[in-house]
């Protein structure tokens, strides 16, 4: 199912799609939630000017806001920032910290901008050990280009992690962040719809451990800086984790300096991932390590390319182009590349 450029199409889909043919029984189906719901609607609202918020690209903002969380916090509150820059302190305990049963709706021309500090970590958004959280619209834009270190990877647009179920982020942006645009380990129930993650140092969006995740019509591009760079990465850090009841769907990865999609299971397990309907465009679609069975969910996605027209001459212009290749359907055998690595055995002298 190629649409132009026959023979170079094919010698891209499968270069782009696959090292390894890879024929493995179907994994069970996943569970994953399917559709990002609106926030209820609340009692309280609070507009984070009403707390003494500037909002002016000058005053650290970040006192106003966390009032505004506390305000609304626990009760099904709103906390509305309306357009303009804030200034906050993304390090230690300064950061912003969201609370349970609360929205935090931010206005489309609203930003939220890390203050430029050394530290090898923060996150501008925490939410943890939290349930019941919604976080819509606006941006949140890191330090990466004023950050006053060399040193860590850590620097986290939004956080979630230590048991925080039934998260939902909407309509958000976090971009510039010295590691990654979102983060998530340890949680339950976590939906990400229609959100970008653009010019992240690490990663878009890294996944330690989760059960239940929703990525859908979301767009991650222009990761670069340091390892792996992908525009998702799953991959746990030891074995009491796992990744499971995973749908990545009707989303772009564009541009970024790794994969797309990067599957690591080497320390621990990662199963029941469906991938569909994504779009692939200026990096590899699919890398999988160590999680052979996911790959029969892993279906219905397309890469395109560029491809110079052939010249009718110097006085002739021709378009460029574009090449589509279509990944088979789901149920049947497909392409993907995939690796299995072994840990190196120690010297002995």
């Amino acid at each position: 199912m190629i649409a132009s450029g026959k023979t170079e199409a094919i010698g891209a889909f499968l270069c782009l799609f696959a090292l390894l043919l890879l024929s493995s029984p179907a994994q069970a189906q996943s569970s994953a939630p399917k559709a990002c719901a609106p926030p209820p609607n609340s009692t309280v609202v609070v507009n984070v000017k009403d707390k003494g918020a500037k909002g002016d690209g000058r005053a650290d903002d970040t006192a106003a806001i966390q009032a505004a969380i506390d305000a609304v916090g626990g009760i099904g509150g709103t906390v509305i920032v309306p357009g303009g820059t804030y200034l906050v302190d993304a390090t230690g305990d300064q950061r912003l910290k969201l609370k349970s049963h609360m929205t935090l709706k931010l206005a489309d021309g609203a930003t939220m901008k890390a203050i430029p500090t050394d530290k090898k970590r923060y996150a501008m958004l925490t939410i943890s050990d939290l349930s019941h959280v919604w976080v819509l619209g606006g941006t949140l834009e890191g330090e990466r280009d004023q950050h006053r270190g060399k040193a860590g990877e850590w620097g986290m647009g939004i956080r979630i992690d230590d048991d925080a179920k039934h998260i939902t982020i909407s309509g958000l942006t976090a971009k510039k962040m010295w590691g990654d645009g979102f983060y998530i380990q340890g949680a339950e129930d976590v939906r990400l719809c229609s959100v970008t993650a653009d010019a992240n140092r690490r990663q878009g969006l890294s996944v330690i451990e989760v059960d239940g995740l929703l990525v859908l019509n979301s767009v991650f591009k222009n990761t670069h800086g340091t390892r792996p760079s992908a525009g998702i990465d799953f991959e746990p850090d030891d074995e009491s984790q796992e990744i499971v009841n995973v749908r990545v769907e009707k989303s772009k990865f564009l541009d970024n300096q790794g994969s797309g999609i990067l599957v690591a299971g080497k320390r621990a397990r990662v199963s029941k991932v469906e991938m569909t309907r994504n779009m692939f465009r200026g990096n590899r679609p699919f890398v999988v390590e160590n999680a052979p069975g996911i790959a029969s969910a892993i279906c219905g996605n397309r890469q395109t390319s560029m491809q110079d027209a052939p010249t009718a001459g110097f006085n002739a212009y021709a378009e460029p182009i574009e090449i589509v290749a279509l990944q088979n359907d789901c149920g049947e055998t497909s392409f993907v590349i995939n690796r299995g690595t072994k840990k190196k055995k120690r010297r002995t002298n």
